[in-house]
């Protein structure tokens, strides 16, 4: 049986992803989960789609759809959401494909794969949503603004009703550490924004981070990291 590994908040970091990529070496027995927003802010969203969709050939990719892809959508079905989603980060995805270019640019493959994500993924152990859960509700009556654009802040929610950790994205930890509650995880620890992008290994724990520059965090620090996280499980 492979692992289940879950990454955060790529936001067009390609460099990032594929230090975290090799550094972690995907197998065919692997699941990879990335939590959302692979799209916008950084310079490299047409990169790391290509990334994936060629990553989704070794392994069993699964993407969760984060409110920049619902952004994209959503304005490729509606032209008055376009300059919305242009002016929260979409400028840098189109970017990417052609400077000062359009909607029009994005390859229909990459719009396809996008189309694909899921709105949520459950294993029999965790739960792996973009922004957030519901914890006395299923996950598939869960609504879809609380799955993509709700914050995990104060007052924290509980444990969810099934008892399975969940694991998110979305809220930016502006200190670049994962933020572990114990019930709920969130991963986002903000690589555009000068951060790390984080990936999990949610049976063992086992945390790589990377900058957006392709830097592998210390792995001294990452270490001191991963003893105070099972330190706070013990307690």
């Amino acid at each position: 049986m492979g692992r289940t590994i879950a990454i955060g908040d790529i936001h067009g970091c390609a460099f990032a992803l594929d230090t975290l990529l090799e550094a972690i070496q995907p197998t065919h027995a692997d699941q990879i989960i990335c939590l959302g927003d692979m799209i916008d802010f950084g310079r490299e969203t047409r990169e790391v789609i290509d990334c994936l969709i060629d990553l989704s050939d070794s392994c069993q990719l699964i993407g969760i759809l984060g409110n920049h892809e619902e952004m994209l959508l959503n304005a490729l079905e509606n032209p008055r959401l376009v300059e919305t989603w242009l002016n929260l980060g979409g400028w840098d995805t189109v970017n990417s494909y052609r400077y000062a270019g359009s909607l029009d640019d994005i390859p229909l493959e990459h719009i396809v794969f996008i189309q694909g994500f899921r709105d949520y993924f459950e294993t029999s152990h965790s739960i792996f949503t973009h922004a957030n859960y519901a914890p006395q509700q299923p996950l598939s009556e869960t609504p879809a603004h609380t799955l993509r654009w709700s914050l995990l802040e104060q007052p924290y929610p509980g444990p969810h009703q099934s008892g399975k950790k969940v694991f998110v994205g979305h809220t930016e930890q502006s200190s670049g550490e994962v933020l572990d509650l114990g019930h709920v995880c969130c991963i986002d620890t903000t690589c555009h924004g000068y951060g790390w992008l984080t990936a999990i290994d949610v049976g063992t724990g086992e945390i790589w981070q990377a900058s957006r520059w392709g830097a592998l965090r210390d792995g001294e620090a990452l270490d001191g990291l991963q003893q105070a996280r099972a330190t706070l499980r013990l307690h």
